[in-house]
């Protein structure tokens, strides 16, 4: 039986399944494998899909189930990918008719199908479609495209808005994610550029490809240049090397040139870049500026009044500007938090020796039917109370021995920090969040790691709202006048970019004179276990007169203890990369233990 939703159209046999995994041979037809089976379900704003020209700033439901057809190295969502079967346990059965309750109780104006991709779930998002237009809700989806032209026709039948990811112009690179050829999704894009669906665009940036941009932003002008691109700058998650991350000032290099070849070019990943922001191409002022919110994601900060400039000029989208959506820009899981906030914690089960994916699985569908993770951004801030996730996770694995020991090391290794830095003098420590002004907030995980590495973090005297990707003025930070400042990452703003925007824009702080500027990479310190490294790496930068922890021994102890394969195996991505560790675990018998003590 040969499967028509997508390019592969798959031959499926019997009690067989296709490329994606996502649909099955049954009786002589081919069905879904998960019928109206939904992992996420959120409140979120239009710009977590993301949409930056569809009804700016509005809260639509965002859903997701499980699965793809492609395997694109790098994804955000590996972990309803890469790692389904980890996960398959923890969707649970939601009717058309719960759906659409749900956005309507919580005053959505919409849904929106993210993080996965649509065609593996086809049936199951028509119902919900179809269902919604009748209940005079809006609705879309966030697609590689990857469409056969018959169903992609029958796709646009029944939504109102889609973001297409474009990975490039070639069909190499295509053939990296799986897939045969690149030309499906411009054909497809042509379709639902002609159509009634609001269009635009994601196209993936990798470090060395500008090409592939640059074909891609002149393909859609030959359909249409007012089509928004959103540029994604690539960020090294699961098993891709972080020198493939591009840095931000060469993104915003490359987005200078596609905005002569396309009248709306946004940059994303970028935290503090102006070109997240929409801007009249006459005078320059900003008429909606939006703020990084996290990877793909970003949100609204200001905008002038129907996006319409004094000098005349109107900015062309779809739909009114939501005043106030009601969502709390820090304390709901809206866009790609809900999952990371899931591959965290299968990371930490990693970390506990957990790899069994029906043990993975019962413990993520227990954190999701108990809520758990709502209240997780408050429950990471310290380092004892993030402990206590870790207690809780494992006790639903049964893992409970294991996390004791690693409790014990990060503990130890806390206590032996803060004891040492106790009665010394506290140098002024200013940590930013990949973005020179951009300051992590001061309650955060990170600056807790500053205050035990024996720092005092001036992140905590920034009066401010709370609202991610808001940058601090220069005259603030240079009254703070931090003696070390720390930034959050390596590739996007590297040291060296820091210094020389802090010398450009009139910084005069001690660590610019001293040009005391370090990058943390490609050492965490948030999420995994491993940012007691972190911790270590920082103390070693703030005090220097009285630690010299050895972290390439240190980190090829921890990872060898836990593990079996040395730190240095690892290429450092931006988040723990447990998918290809899965494949090299050898586990060594008898090691000894780790006690990471190294101090001068």
């Amino acid at each position: 039986m040969q499967c028509e939703i997508c390019e592969f159209k798959c031959n499926i046999s019997e009690s067989g399944t296709g490329k994606c995994g996502m649909y099955e041979g049954s009786n002589g037809t081919i069905q879904e494998k998960y019928p109206d089976m939904y992992l996420v379900s959120v409140p979120a704003p239009i710009e977590a899909m993301p949409m930056v020209h569809y009804y700016p700033n509005s809260k639509f439901l965002q859903v997701c189930t499980i699965g793809c057809n492609f395997r694109c190295t790098g994804c955000v969502s590996w972990l309803l990918t890469e790692s389904k079967e980890s996960i398959e346990g923890a969707v649970k059965s939601l009717k058309p008719e719960e759906i659409i309750i749900k956005a309507k109780d919580l005053e959505c104006i919409g849904i929106m199908f993210c993080f996965n991709e649509p065609a593996v779930s086809f049936h199951t998002f028509k119902k919900l479609a179809k269902l919604a237009r009748e209940n005079n809700l809006l609705i879309g989806c966030a697609t590689n495209a990857y469409f056969s032209e018959k169903s992609f026709i029958e796709l646009l039948e029944h939504i109102d808005f889609i973001n297409i990811g474009i990975k490039g112009h070639s069909d190499d690179a295509y053939k990296i994610h799986g897939a045969m050829t690149y030309e499906p999704i411009f054909r497809n894009l042509e379709l639902s550029a002609k159509s009634n669906v609001h269009t635009e665009v994601a196209a993936v940036y990798i470090k060395g490809m500008e090409d592939e941009l640059i074909k891609t932003a002149k393909h859609i002008a030959s359909i249409s240049k007012s089509i928004p691109l959103q540029v994604m700058r690539f960020l090294p998650f699961c098993d891709t090397d972080y020198n493939d991350e591009p840095s931000i000032k060469d993104a915003e290099s490359l987005c200078r040139e596609l905005r002569t070849i396309l009248e709306s070019v946004y940059l994303f990943n970028s935290p503090g870049t102006e070109y997240l922001n929409s801007n009249c191409p006459e005078c320059g002022t900003p008429l909606i500026k939006r703020g990084f919110n996290g990877p793909m994601c970003s949100n609204v900060i200001d905008y002038k009044q129907e996006a319409k400039c004094e000098c005349g000029y109107s900015l062309s989208y779809t739909g009114n500007i939501c005043k106030e959506n009601g969502l709390e820009p820090l304390g709901y899981f809206g866009g790609y938090k809900n999952i990371m906030s899931l591959e965290n914690i299968r990371t930490i089960l990693a970390f506990l020796g957990e790899h069994d994916s029906k043990i993975i699985s019962g413990v993520l569908h227990e954190i999701i039917k108990t809520d758990y993770i709502k209240d997780l951004y408050s429950k990471t801030k310290k380092p004892e109370s993030y402990l206590d996730t870790i207690d809780h996770y494992a006790k639903l694995a049964g893992r409970e021995n294991e996390a004791n020991e690693l409790r014990n090391f990060i503990e130890t290794n806390i206590n032996s920090i803060s004891d040492t830095v106790k009665d010394k003098d506290r140098p002024r420590v200013y940590f930013a969040l990949n973005h020179p002004l951009i300051a992590v907030f001061g309650d955060k995980f990170e600056c807790n790691l500053v205050e035990i590495a024996g720092g005092y973090c001036v992140n905590k005297d920034i009066n401010r709202e709370e609202i991610p990707g808001i940058m601090i003025p220069v005259d603030l930070l240079n009254q703070l006048n931090p003696e070390i400042i720390l930034v959050y990452g390596s590739h996007g703003y590297p040291a060296s970019d820091v210094y020389q925007f802090y010398i450009e824009n009139g910084v005069e702080a001690e660590a610019v004179k001293n040009n005391k500027i370090f990058n943390i990479h490609p050492y965490h310190t948030a999420g995994s276990p491993d940012w007691i490294l972190g911790l270590m790496y920082i103390a070693n930068i703030i005090h220097p007169e009285i630690f010299n922890f050895d972290l390439t021994m240190i980190a090829d102890q921890f990872y060898n203890r836990i593990f079996g394969i040395d730190y240095s195996v690892l290429n450092h991505s931006r988040n723990f990369d447990v998918i290809r560790l899965e494949k090299i675990i050898a586990r060594q018998n008898n090691q000894d233990t780790f006690d990471g003590n190294s101090n001068k």
